[in-house]
């Protein structure tokens, strides 16, 4: 492993503030009536989480990517159980 100023625990926590901000979203979502019920919200926000990591990684990488242009939308709508519209509202 490299020489580096990081911690082993500071690598174990590495973005669970965010993640744990984001596992809130979802459930906002459910109350306000423009997401369906989960029974694992926490779930839900790793499912995002890990979705628009792997989108960001593919529009660095990849010149021109495949797929509709709205992907970000399909994806972010799907993965957080959004319904449907949900999106153009806010």
């Amino acid at each position: 492993m490299e020489d580096t100023s990081i911690t082993d625990d500071e690598l174990e926590s590495l973005g669970a503030e965010a993640l744990t901000l984001l596992a809130d979203v979802p459930g906002a979502c459910v109350e306000a009536g423009i997401a369906h019920d989960s029974d694992d919200l926490y779930g839900d926000a790793v499912a995002l989480w890990l979705g628009l990591h792997g989108l960001a990684h593919q529009r660095a990488v990849v010149r021109k990517m495949p797929g509709p242009a709205d992907v970000a939308e399909r994806l972010i709508t799907a993965l957080a159980h959004l319904k449907s519209g949900s999106l153009e509202q806010g």
